[in-house]
């Protein structure tokens, strides 16, 4: 247990600074691009990265989760190396030719649906990102697998401030959108050269190419890739019908609501992706111990997304003025929307992860094909009637019968767990809740800080957060002592 408290704690205590400061940073940067762009430029930018993210699954076809999970379990036996290097080099050619597929598809897409030649071509260009991502997706797989996320996080750390950094500079000398995704290519052309460099210290080469093993590979990596298909799908397929039949403005102001949400879904993509290959080590090792970890690690990520959405949908209009100005708008009552799918995200990516190390992700592919075919249904029948907003609320419902397929699939696991805790959390937020609906005249970051000391105040009041986590934390520390003692 301590070990594994250890490994989450360095790799989601590094991987969440990292991505908090990044964050910060992305997020402030994304803001001027924004109010840069303005709501028609953002909005070609915004449908651009969606045809891509439809298309991107099938660059990848669930190779990269399937290869962390199998390297994570590989690595403790005898021939795990020669066995984790022939899955590198098979994996690496796989994602290359792929990538090309995903590229023509993308491209043959924009000129179907008549994008404007401005478009197709910052299609094109982005598509070639895929191929960069084609090895820095096998290699990073790798190194997950190895449980260094600390690693990654660095590295898209180096990501960030390139693209921050030379997409800034672009936007100066009036490049555009354009010069967006030239940045994003070469931040990410940097990142995979270092991440293939960490691969190559750890001392794993890509073995012997074996094409005989690529269709079992590819079959076994199948529910993977479905659960990418239909969250690409589900995420972006709004962005791209929005701009199809509402246009570059309305996909803009959609975009800068949605965003802003998906900015904080990090909090929890960060603890998760930590808590995967570990866990799914334990699940070999140590399985009796899972239960606890899982209902401490409920419990934190809905203490962090509750008061998000409840606060957020309280002072959405000033805070939407605040960020992206007065032309933004028409973005507040979607983010007052949208803010509700946060905790439903942070449900789903956990409860998700939960059964797939339970060796059950078909049920996860599943689940999210049927989210996502309701999904894509209801956009192609209410968008074109109802517009932006039926896109917003189709977004929450989505999400909402994604979690309950999972709740009901680890019924048994959650019916076993304690939720005084949670309840103590839902009072706080409900006191948080009244306070910031009583001080909304106020200017909006004076009303969030009076909320937020509220909270936290709370938080301690009722020992949500207290003596339980000074323990966790003394625990890990001491293990760290002995482990750096042993070393030593």
């Amino acid at each position: 247990m301590n070990h594994l408290a250890t490994t989450v704690l360095r790799n989601s205590a590094f991987g969440m600074a990292s991505h908090i400061a990044m964050k910060l940073l992305s997020f402030t940067f994304s803001v001027l691009i924004i109010r840069n762009l303005g709501a028609t430029d953002f909005g070609q930018y915004a449908a651009v990265l969606g045809f891509g993210s439809v298309f991107l699954f099938i660059a990848d076809l669930g190779l990269s989760p399937y290869t962390v999970r199998e390297v994570a379990r590989l690595r403790d036996q005898t021939d795990g190396k020669e066995r984790i290097q022939a899955l590198y080099a098979d994996v690496l050619i796989l994602r290359l030719i792929l990538s090309v597929i995903a590229g023509i598809l993308v491209v043959s897409a924009a000129i179907l649906t008549g994008r404007p030649l401005l478009m197709i071509g910052a299609i094109a260009i982005n598509s070639l990102t895929v191929l960069i991502y084609a090895v820095h997706g096998s290699s990073e797989a790798v190194l997950s697998g190895y449980e260094r996320l600390d690693l990654v996080s660095g590295m898209q750390v180096v990501n960030q401030l390139a693209f921050v950094t030379i997409g800034g500079l672009a936007l100066w000398l009036g490049f555009g959108y354009y010069g967006l995704i030239v940045a994003t290519m070469i931040g990410v052309t940097l990142m995979t050269a270092l991440v293939v460099r960490a691969v190559l210290r750890l001392g794993v080469r890509p073995g012997r190419i074996t094409w005989r093993r690529w269709l079992p590979l590819l079959r076994a990596a199948l529910p993977f890739g479905i659960i990418g298909l239909t969250l690409g799908i589900s995420y972006r397929f709004d962005t791209v019908l929005l701009n199809i039949y509402g246009g570059d403005a309305v996909t803009g102001h959609y975009n800068a609501a949605y965003n802003l949400i998906f900015s904080l879904v990090t909090l929890s993509n960060v603890l998760n992706t930590a808590l995967y290959p570990s866990l799914s080590r334990q699940s070999i090792t140590a399985p009796e111990t899972l239960p606890l970890v899982y209902e401490r690690v409920l419990r934190y990520l809905m203490l962090v997304a509750l008061p998000i959405a409840v606060g957020g949908f309280i002072v959405a209009a000033p805070l939407i003025g605040l960020l992206f100005g007065a032309d933004y708008a028409p973005a507040a009552p979607l983010f007052a929307i949208l803010i509700w799918v946060l905790p439903l995200m942070f449900l789903s990516e956990f409860l998700g992860y939960v059964v797939v190390i339970a060796g059950r992700e078909a049920l996860v592919a599943r689940s999210i094909i049927v989210s996502s075919s309701i999904n894509v249904v209801a956009n192609l029948i209410f968008i074109p009637i109802y517009g932006v907003l039926a896109a917003a609320v189709i977004t929450v419902i989505t999400e909402a019968v994604l979690v309950i397929q999972y709740v009901w699939l680890v019924r048994d696991l959650l019916g076993r767990m304690q939720w005084g805790a949670l309840l103590r959390v839902a009072l706080a937020v409900v006191a948080m809740a009244a306070l910031v609906y009583l001080a909304r005249s106020l200017p909006v970051l004076a009303t969030v800080a009076l909320g937020g000391a509220l909270y936290g105040g709370l938080l301690l009041a009722m020992r949500v957060v207290g003596p339980d986590e000074a323990a966790f934390v003394r625990g890990v520390l001491t293990a760290r002592r002995a482990s750096a003692g042993g070393h030593s």
